[in-house]
């Protein structure tokens, strides 16, 4: 009988391959164990993570950096965005039938106290600025003034402020048309185009405002901006955001019926709480459709 040993090393069975291994103990050589090829500690986890996901390095890198190129993508398309709404909101004015058929002629105004808001944007978020948003609010009033007077003749009154007789009535009618101003906005600025069909007023309650006799409008200002701090501004650069801006809603109301005349939301990029040139330049770009008022 034959040995069952002698059978697995029977060359026309198959013998083991490891039959004929000879292991070879001989000394390393220093310096040498890094340069050598036959060394792979990682050998046989190509399978492994072919079949467990998220193993493999390549996919777990490709991965991310997929997920870092979507999200720079993204925040790119959205500063584009916004970057097309500043040049285009330059342009978007809208003015009432009688002002484009020249049916009724603005020369003077009484401009009311503007209200605009500036926040300081840093790394760890928002943050009001309430002294320099009313130093901001009193520069548009004035730049405003100059604006119309030297590129359309239309003269600034001085509001009405209150009279012994009416004690505080007057500051309390102005609050109140401001705060009816705050509650039309809104509609304004859903459908602006409807100011072309003369579809926005606030009524004939502006006659309580017992403004000059010669007053032909009333101007309302609002706005909001941002500025960002030097951390903010260079991750804004390298990664991508909003930018520092500042952006206007005005409206111009006739002094006698309370129709909106016309409607203008001018913006500018940049720090709003330093901008004087930059904010005349809006504002001449934003009123550029508003005729030149004609002497009597």
């Amino acid at each position: 009988m034959f040995s069952l040993r002698s059978r697995r090393e029977h060359k026309a069975w198959g013998a083991s391959p490891r039959a004929n291994r000879q292991l070879v103990w001989e000394p390393a050589k220093a310096g040498e164990s890094s340069q050598s090829s036959d060394c792979r500690p990682f050998h046989g986890l190509e399978s492994i993570a072919f079949f467990i996901p998220g193993l493999a390095p390549q996919a777990l890198r490709y991965r991310l950096l997929r997920r870092l190129v979507t999200q720079k993508l993204i925040l790119a398309v959205t500063t584009l965005f916004l970057l097309s709404l500043v040049s285009q909101s330059v342009h978007a004015q809208f003015l009432h039938p009688k002002i484009t058929k020249k049916e009724t002629t603005i020369r003077n105004v009484v401009v009311l106290p503007a209200k605009v808001n500036v926040v300081r944007d840093s790394m760890k978020g928002p943050e009001g600025m309430a002294a320099e948003s009313d130093e901001l609010s009193a520069r548009v009033e004035k730049i405003i003034a100059e604006v119309l007077l030297k590129e359309k003749q239309v003269t600034t009154l001085p509001s009405a402020g209150p009279t012994p007789n009416d004690g505080n009535s007057q500051q309390y009618n102005v609050a109140d048309f401001q705060t009816k101003f705050d509650d039309l906005l809104p509609k304004i600025m859903k459908k602006r185009s409807d100011v072309k069909k003369g579809r926005f007023s606030m009524g004939d309650e502006v006659l309580n405002l017992n403004l000059e006799k010669s007053a032909d409008a009333i101007v309302f200002i609002r706005g909001e901006g941002k500025k960002l701090t030097g951390g903010k501004t260079a991750f804004t650069m390298l990664v991508g955001g909003v930018p520092a801006y500042l952006r206007l809603q005005i409206g111009v109301v006739d002094a006698r019926n309370g129709e909106v005349l016309l409607y203008t939301d001018p913006m500018l990029r940049g720090d709003p709480t330093t901008a004087v040139d930059r904010l005349r330049d809006a504002l001449k770009k934003g009123l550029k459709k508003l005729p030149t008022a004609s002497a009597k």
